[in-house]
């Protein structure tokens, strides 16, 4: 174990940890926009700064690994200047229009703009990047907006291990981009949107989230990915009851902050029109059991086949619908046996009701004919 002192403070630290972690582990804040602890160490955003006792000049502390002894000053006069013409030089080419941005409270170089108190930019304002992207279903890319921390582009590649995007040209007017500039769709992306959540700005955002509402204005709430059984946890953002956008969690114990194009994307199933929501029976069952006066034959093509017609059924209560489930299921049973009789389950439901599921199969019926959607 590693004894060193950050800001008079004494911690201890395990030997190849860098010092910023420890900082922020430790309660000790330091400014940082390119850092993210899954990643490798970047430095680009130079945000990071810190002075070590001997050292002749300040050094990042994101990549810096910590040494016995080491003494740390992370508030200098002169570091907390340079980090103010840091951001001073990012607002010079970034917008500032954060009243009509959706990013709006929950973006870095804003938190950082406000804690040094820069409303603009002291040199020339001039954007170097002002392409836009709009070239699939899930987010859009606004390049004004990036700060070319590179976060994105090591998601990609240490994370995901996709490298769809990578740093495009040279200085000033470099940019992130696919290889030629193809669109993402025809990229080696998987629209997983990792590179959205770890987006220190605007430049990634959403696509459902676009004018939808403040930051502050959404509830969040936390829950397993029903998606397969690895069992990611997502965290919803919601305004006025419904999901606007969704995102990992930094506690998240399988997968943290990232998720797959699925868990982050495909919940839209929540608040679909052709979401069912009471039990359902075909007609000519409904006419049999005498819960309709009108007679119905299937037609020659299955009922099922491309989208059903819910004119073809009827709704039932839920008693009605379990009481005739479970007389049908009986019948099949003592006619056929319990092999012809297969269960099929659903990852989104609860640990506990799959497990009463195979249970009852298994137990009840007597069959091991169980398979769910989610094995792995």
């Amino acid at each position: 174990m590693i004894k060193l002192t950050i800001d008079g403070k004494t911690v201890h630290a395990n030997p190849g940890d860098h010092v910023l972690d420890v900082a922020l582990e430790n309660g000790i804040d330091i400014p940082h926009l390119c850092h993210h602890k899954d990643l490798f160490p970047s430095g680009s955003c130079r945000m990071c700064l810190v002075q070590v006792e001997g050292a002749p000049r300040p050094q990042t502390s994101c990549g810096m690994t910590v040494q016995d002894g080491m003494v740390i000053d992370t508030k200098t006069g002169a570091i907390e200047a340079m980090r103010r013409d840091i951001v001073d030089l990012f607002v010079s080419d970034h917008p500032l229009n954060c009243v009509i941005c959706d990013k709006n409270g929950s973006c870095d170089l804003q938190d950082n703009a406000y804690r040094y108190n820069i409303q603009e930019t002291s040199f020339d304002f001039e954007l170097s990047r002002p392409k836009y992207y709009d070239d699939n279903p899930f987010y859009v890319r606004d390049y004004q907006y990036c700060i070319m921390c590179g976060k994105c582009v090591r998601v990609c590649d240490e994370i995901v291990g996709a490298n769809a995007i990578d740093f495009s040209g040279r200085g000033f007017t470099s940019i992130i981009s696919t290889p030629f500039e193809v669109p993402l769709a025809e990229s080696d992306c998987v629209f997983c949107g990792n590179c959205v959540q770890i987006c220190p700005t605007a430049a990634l955002l959403p696509r459902s989230k676009i004018g939808k509402g403040r930051e502050w204005e959404m509830e969040r709430r936390q829950t397993i990915c029903g998606y397969c059984g690895v069992g990611c946890t997502v965290e919803y953002a919601l305004k006025d009851g419904k999901i606007i956008y969704a995102q990992g969690t930094p506690d998240g114990a399988v997968n943290g902050e990232f998720l797959c194009v699925k868990g982050r994307f495909g919940w839209d199933f929540n608040s679909s029109p052709d979401r069912l929501t009471e039990p359902l029976i075909r007609k000519d069952l409904a006419y049999e059991l005498g819960l309709t006066d009108e007679p119905w034959e299937m037609p020659k093509t299955s009922a099922l086949k491309g989208k059903p017609k819910l004119g073809n059924f009827i709704p039932v209560s839920w008693e009605q619908a379990i009481d005739i489930t479970a007389t049908k299921l009986a019948g099949i049973v003592q006619k056929h046996g319990p092999d012809a009789v297969v269960g099929l389950t659903s990852a989104r439901c609860t640990n506990e009701e799959n497990y009463l599921f195979q249970k009852f199969m298994r137990a009840g019926v007597g069959t091991n004919n169980v398979d769910h959607c989610a094995r792995l």
